[in-house]
């Protein structure tokens, strides 16, 4: 008890004198306040270069286009699979409608899917009886 009371009084009497711990490192006032200035003279207004508007890296787009082509019109289900199989025991995702005229369509897959070994299983039916076609992503 007698420690914890002169510990608190060597600390009031610390405070109270003005005296902070590491102040002895520090220089005084004087040291450190700038030398007399003298009048220098001032740039010429001159155009700065042109910065490019951000310094950030251009983020990846969030999906990317997978394309369709030699597949009669219509309108197909699709789906992401683990494998390029149609059975449902692959899959993974139902994705966007693909809806093909002229003989072609694209539907957008999120980026996140690509490089992966995954496939877009295009199926003929509703039922997803069968498959129309498959495309590894």
């Amino acid at each position: 008890m007698r420690w914890c009371r002169l510990a608190f009084v060597l600390s009031v009497c610390l405070v109270a004198c003005g005296a902070q711990p590491g102040s002895a490192s520090r220089p005084p006032l004087a040291e450190i306040s700038p030398s007399p200035t003298t009048a220098s003279p001032s740039p010429s207004p001159s155009p700065s270069p042109s910065s490019p508007a951000t310094d950030a890296p251009v983020a990846p787009p969030t999906t990317k286009p997978v394309t369709f082509t030699g597949l009669p019109d219509g309108s197909y289900i699709t789906h992401l699979h683990s494998t390029c199989r149609g059975a449902q025991t692959f899959h993974i995702t139902v994705l966007q409608t693909l809806v093909v005229r002229a003989r072609g369509g694209t539907i957008e897959v999120s980026s996140g899917y690509f490089g992966r070994g995954l496939c877009v299983i295009v199926y003929a039916s509703p039922t997803l009886a069968s498959v129309l076609t498959t495309r590894r992503i």
